[in-house]
């Protein structure tokens, strides 16, 4: 897909949300604005645009009350503030390029509507794909890395999503440097005590607002294609029970986070600041669903962006 024609579909997606919201939810545009996470003129603007469409009639296309209706099931089944579920072809297999649009529109919000100057950021594909439509912002945010990153085999690394995201800002980037898998727990003790590591842990850990990809251990997920885990690592991380990762922590079917020896050795963001602030899952695709769900079991999170195809499985 082009990014002019994801920009069009995304645009007419959310006028007919702010549409459906504001005729048939009967919500005015503030509360419209806070639902969704965009600024009240841009409401203004997108129910305009609906109209000017013609996707108002005597009903709102789209069939956006199902839509609604799952996100807010979402909410209260996993405890969540926020969930966003983009429509997609169900053909489409890896709708990163919707879900990465989608969160790159939530950290505009972040930046222009609640003044976020700073923010978290995790590991994989969906980074560089919120970078990728992310507009130019003159303004300083500076985005820190949350946990070690895949080096060497991956052709994805973390560094390459927060640059992309910087270089967009006025703002730094803050890079760890340090592998997602180290070679012993006394190693990654020295490398924490390490001053400006620590220094950088210690921004990620106190961002008001943190952006994360979910991940797993099947043969096609970035953890196995990095080959930065050993198959014996691995092979012990599944005989425990792990599923869905997020930020180098892994979790069961039930949400529990893993605990044995291969994940102390893990550079991993620690999680009890993910209830500290908004912490978003941005992540989709059919591959995903178990390790997504997982992870919403935790009960960790703020939020979550995710396609509708997905939503039908949680």
């Amino acid at each position: 897909m082009k990014k002019d024609d994801l920009k069009t579909s995304d645009e007419f997606y959310l006028s007919k949300k702010c549409a459906w919201l504001y005729f048939v939810g009967n919500l005015n545009q503030n509360q419209i604005s806070k639902q969704i996470g965009i600024s009240k003129m841009r409401v203004h603007r997108l129910i305009a645009f609906a109209g000017k469409k013609g996707f108002v009639k005597t009903f709102v296309e789209g069939g956006f009350k199902e839509t609604l209706d799952k996100e807010n099931q979402l909410k209260e089944k996993y405890n969540l503030s926020l969930c966003e579920l983009i429509p997609i072809n169900d053909t489409d297999n890896n709708p990163i390029e919707m879900i990465g649009a989608a969160g790159a529109r939530f950290i505009m919000n972040q930046i222009e509507e609640n003044k976020i100057s700073n923010f978290g950021i995790g590991t994989g594909n969906t980074m560089n794909s919120i970078a990728k439509w992310l507009p130019k912002i003159n303004k300083k945010i500076d985005f820190i890395t949350v946990n070690g990153s895949l080096t060497s085999h991956s052709s994805i690394q973390v560094e390459t999503g927060i640059n992309k995201l910087a270089y967009k800002t006025k703002g730094e980037c803050y890079n760890i440097g340090v592998p997602l898998m180290l070679d012993s727990f006394n190693q990654k003790k020295i490398i924490l005590n390490i001053k400006f590591i620590h220094e950088i842990i210690m921004r990620a850990n106190n961002t008001k607002v943190k952006i994360l990809g979910v991940g797993g251990l099947s043969e096609n997920s970035q953890i196995v294609k990095s080959k930065i885990f050993s198959k014996e690592s691995i092979d012990k991380l599944k005989k425990a029970g792990a599923i869905g990762e997020v930020a180098g922590n892994f979790f069961d079917k039930s949400g529990k986070i893993i605990n044995i020896s291969e994940t102390a050795k893990i550079f991993n963001a620690n999680p009890k600041y993910f209830k500290k602030s908004k912490t978003v899952l941005i992540a989709g695709g059919k591959s995903k669903t178990s390790q997504i769900k997982s992870a919403l079991k935790s009960g960790l999170f703020y939020g979550i962006i995710t396609d509708e195809g997905i939503a039908k499985q949680l």
